[in-house]
């Protein structure tokens, strides 16, 4: 694949998808030996699926 051909693929991916954006905001949560940081997975459910899922 020529780089114009990749770069166009890039071009054509959703960046407002919800769940991108929730998995992002996932990694700056703080990682405990229990799992994510409930609050910050929470907050992060809030701001990025709720609007659409809920």
């Amino acid at each position: 694949m020529t780089n114009s051909k990749i770069q166009n693929n890039q071009n054509n991916i959703d960046t407002n998808n919800p769940i991108d954006e929730y998995l992002q905001c996932l990694s700056y949560c703080d990682i405990h030996p229990k799992g994510i940081d409930n609050d910050c997975e929470v907050i992060c459910m809030e701001r990025h699926l709720k609007t659409n899922y809920w």
